[in-house]
């Protein structure tokens, strides 16, 4: 058990969302200095905690990563009381499982159990998000607190074919980055190891090494170069309106022509029209052709993307996956960047 090894830097990490990335990004940055064990993808209860712990915890490691999943008041408190961690993450906030938490309220508590259960001489590392989590920065009594982007920060971002590029900087020292890594969230929770990891005792230049070698969850702003000098961003695994403005974002940056090949949000209920609507008024902006999958269900992005001006000989309207490949398969040339934004799910059909 942890008990019979007081050396061991023990981390818990919770968040309503970017636990699992943060988690992989941290022990990649650490693994610069310690042996770091991290739990797999997504074992974040007490049975799967324990049986990491049973099953793949050595005497060589140093530092061991624990993802604390919550869907109940108490469940954080629980692995607290499992881990002894002593350097908690908090990754985000956000009305996540409201369903089995009630409020935004009993989300707070149950994040901020965490922290609770560091020790005197903890270190609580707090992201910036300009709410819930740095309100909980301020309630944090810890000596050893840090918010993200307080002590490191991230200068000169540039994003394009090669990923992102940019330097970290730290008081008069600054030094440069390079990772396959896209997005706000992904660089936010880049800063939030970084912090972290400074906390620990690296240097900014075992971070930049660290950086290097992260790479991003399959599937979410995952960056593949392409055959004959076509640059692929998957983001198929996104589903949300917050993920496809970010998406969009990122495009916009890459130089033209910007593809964009997606069915649009699914399953999102009454809202879903609207906010495919507004994805193709925001989409116009970012993209140099669009290639629609699904011809009724797109209907809101068309319409979204011709009201905002958008040039309807760039539109691409198809019936299936299938068929886009064809369509992209004849536009398609070096230099252009293409992004698959979110999946239809298997069982989708228009029928």
């Amino acid at each position: 058990g942890l008990d019979a090894r007081p050396g061991l830097i023990r981390i818990g990490i919770t968040g309503s969302y970017g636990k699992t990335s943060t988690k992989f990004l941290l022990g990649t940055i650490l693994s610069e200095r310690y042996n770091v064990l991290v739990t797999p993808s997504s074992f974040n209860t007490p049975m799967g905690v324990t049986r990491v712990i049973r099953e793949r915890l050595q005497a060589y490691h140093e530092v061991f990563i624990a993802e604390m999943g919550a869907r109940h008041v108490g469940d954080i408190a629980e692995l607290v009381e499992l881990v002894h961690p002593t350097v908690g993450l908090l990754t985000s906030v956000g009305p996540q499982h409201l369903d089995t938490f009630g409020t935004l309220e009993n989300i707070k508590k149950t994040k901020y159990e965490l922290i609770e259960g560091l020790p005197a001489d903890g270190l609580a590392v707090f992201a910036r998000d300009g709410a819930i989590c740095e309100e909980l920065y301020a309630r944090c009594t810890l000596a050893r607190k840090r918010l993200a982007g307080e002590g490191v920060r991230v200068e000169n971002l540039t994003v394009g074919p090669f990923g992102s590029r940019f330097e970290l900087v730290e008081g008069d020292a600054r030094v440069s980055c390079e990772t396959k890594l896209l997005g706000e969230h992904a660089i936010g929770n880049l800063l939030l190891c970084a912090e972290t990891a400074r906390g620990l005792g690296l240097s900014l230049e075992e971070i930049a090494r660290g950086v290097r070698k992260c790479s991003p969850v399959e599937h979410r702003l995952q960056l593949i170069g392409g055959k004959g000098g076509v640059t692929v961003i998957d983001d198929a695994f996104n589903s949300n309106p917050r993920g496809a403005q970010a998406a969009l974002r990122v495009l916009a940056r890459f130089p033209k022509r910007r593809i964009i090949v997606t069915p649009g949000m699914v399953e999102l209920g009454g809202e879903e029209d609207a906010f495919n609507e507004a994805f193709g008024r925001e989409m116009a902006g970012s993209v140099d052709v669009a290639i629609l999958v699904g011809r009724r269900h797109t209907a809101p992005i068309r319409k979204g993307l011709l009201e905002a001006g958008f040039d309807e000989r760039c539109l691409h309207v198809v019936g299936s996956l299938e068929e886009s490949t064809q369509v992209l398969g004849a536009l398609v040339r070096a230099g252009d960047t293409v992004l698959y934004e979110n999946d239809l799910p298997d069982n989708y059909s228009e029928g």
